[in-house]
């Protein structure tokens, strides 16, 4: 039988002794699940918590094994991702190595020149690793699968054409995928839950942050299961593993009102017992009536995550956010209002008069924990990523961006140097970094270092 492998990558070095919060590999279970069982043999190796890995699959690397997908964000994963596709290389010259994931999605062509990726697959790739498998196990063709950056073996390179994302409740379940992995590995006794797991029910947002790589990779697109299908898995999970909560990792879960009332409501209907969060905007939370936020809570949602960004009005309208100091304020007291734990990130260093920025952005978190001191609050440093509407004006203030891939497994937001920041502003935003446990939280949240602009 036809073998792929799919390869999480450790998202930080041995240097990183933190204790992280090692969320379910969503990117690789869920290309995984959409394989047949009967035709393919599949293997999900997380780096981040598996042991010996060369041990662990030297014997069941052969001719069989058609190809190792690697997903990888902007960090270390890609020196791992390196690392590993190396390791398999020295074993099987034919097997293809495949990379996916938000940074090949950014930067396709800057990926795909490393000796050690052979095919890059933009955006989504439920569709595309499936028919990239049955091509390459008929030796075929794979040109007309679109979404990919290939290179031949005479180390020319040429695009595919690119196909519009296909709705996600065309694509098997993501617990088709849970056979591979120990489950209950990545359940977790956190925010005073105690089975918590991570799901993902959509993906991309119509909002336009000229910071996030998100728009860049789904064109602005949003793109959702519907409700049976979502309450179908988490039914699973809830009767299966005893889940009592669960992280949506969508963008932004709340784009479509009424499909976050329909999910309510089957959760009620269904008397699934487990709370849930959710990520959101300031202009949507707001505009959430009293009837809604009462079906939010009876249905066991508990948490919100907003991106404020800025305490700087100057610089919110510059990066695209729409909302004011004045609505953030409403949202906190709103929140308090219904006791929904209230979660928000916040990035400073802009290249317009960051120490103004800086300091209006303390300014505002400074009244948020007037109002509500149990607000939870996660502040960066802005990092400029290719891809994203803000590259052209990091370079007008003359930012160097990395040129090879290897260069960008180092450029993370507590690494990446801009050049508009004095030494002695970063001093004192990293200051702010380490008082609010930044790096604890977001390793909570999944939103590991860069992952916040990605």
């Amino acid at each position: 039988m036809k073998k792929v492998l799919l390869y999480y990558p450790k998202i930080c070095g041995v240097e990183d002794n933190r204790d992280l919060y090692v969320g379910i590999p969503l990117s690789v279970m869920t290309l995984a699940a959409q394989f047949d069982s009967k035709k393919y043999e599949l293997k999900i190796i997380d780096g981040r918590i598996t042991e010996n890995i060369e041990d662990d699959i030297v014997e069941w690397i052969d001719n069989e094994l058609l190809m190792v997908g690697i997903s990888a964000i902007t960090s270390y994963q890609i020196k791992d991702g390196i690392f590993f596709a190396e390791f398999i290389r020295n074993y099987s010259t034919n097997t293809k190595l495949v990379w996916g994931g938000w940074h090949p999605s950014l930067m396709p062509y800057e990926t795909i020149v490393h000796p050690m990726v052979d095919i890059v697959i933009k955006g989504q790739g439920e569709r595309a690793i499936v028919e990239l498998a049955d091509a390459i196990s008929l030796n075929k063709e794979i040109s007309h699968i679109p979404n990919l950056v290939i290179k031949e073996s005479n180390g020319d390179v040429y695009e595919t054409p690119t196909r519009f994302y296909a709705d996600l409740n065309h694509y098997k379940s993501i617990v088709n995928s849970f056979s591979y992995v120990d489950v209950n590995r990545y359940i977790y006794k956190i925010w005073g839950n105690q089975r918590v797991i991570g799901y993902e029910s959509s993906r991309g947002c119509p909002w336009h942050c000229r910071y996030c790589s998100i728009s860049s990779v789904y064109n602005r697109k949003w793109n959702a299961m519907l409700p049976p299908k979502m309450i179908a898995d988490i039914d699973y999970l809830y009767k299966e593993y005893s889940i009592d909560a669960i992280h949506f990792f969508d963008n932004n879960f709340f784009v479509d009102a009424v499909r976050v009332k329909h999910f309510c409501n089957l959760l009620i209907e269904n008397k699934i017992n487990v709370k849930w969060d959710g990520t959101c905007n300031v202009i949507q939370f707001l505009g959430f009536t009293d009837e809604y936020m009462k079906l939010l809570k009876r249905s066991g949602f508990y948490r919100v995550i907003i991106g404020i960004e800025s305490g700087d009005e100057e610089v919110l309208n510059k990066i695209g956010k729409l909302h004011t100091n004045d609505q953030v304020l409403e949202v906190v007291k709103k929140c308090k209002r219904y006791n929904i734990q209230a979660s928000f990130s916040f990035m400073v260093g802009f290249p317009w008069n960051p120490e103004q920025d800086f300091l209006n952005t303390i300014n505002i978190i400074n009244k948020i924990k007037v109002i509500d001191n149990s607000v939870e609050i996660m502040f960066f440093i802005f990092t400029p990523y290719c891809g994203t509407n803000m590259y052209q004006t990091a370079l007008e203030y003359g930012m160097r961006f990395p040129q090879s891939l290897e260069e960008w497994s180092s450029y993370t937001y507590d690494k990446a140097n801009t050049p508009w920041l004095t030494e002695k502003l970063r001093r004192k935003i990293k200051r702010y970094v380490s008082f609010f446990d930044t790096d604890e939280m977001s390793d909570k949240l999944g939103l590991f270092t860069n992952n916040r602009n990605e």
